[in-house]
């Protein structure tokens, strides 16, 4: 068993947790055996790029999300986009203020 496979099929459990999958339905959906979805999320295997691609459009995720825990929020395209044309400070900057708006939000 490997680190980066259990930290893999985590990943990939806690996603299809949060999505309300079972692993039966997110297994059709990636075209793979349930047994297999279970050896993946338990870090017992590893899968091939065409799986890993398989399973990340299946959860709606990217396969670095998958690989490497970095999420880019497909949801926030616009968002990102708007980011990515400002400079390093600013990018900086404008996450601080993020940061600062969700946490009055959660007091609220």
């Amino acid at each position: 068993m490997n680190i980066d496979n259990l930290d893999v099929g985590k990943r990939i459990e806690d996603k299809r947790k949060c999505r309300g999958y079972t692993r039966e339905k997110l297994s059709e959906l990636a075209d793979i055996s349930v047994q297999f979805l279970a050896d993946i999320e338990r870090g017992r295997k590893s899968m091939t790029v065409a799986t890993l691609r398989r399973i990340a459009a299946a959860l709606d995720v990217t396969t670095d999300y998958i690989v490497n825990g970095t999420e880019q929020f497909s949801e926030n395209e616009h968002i990102n986009t708007v980011l990515a044309a400002l400079s390093p400070y600013h990018k900086e900057q404008a996450e601080k203020l993020v940061v600062l708006f969700a946490e009055t939000l959660k007091h609220k």
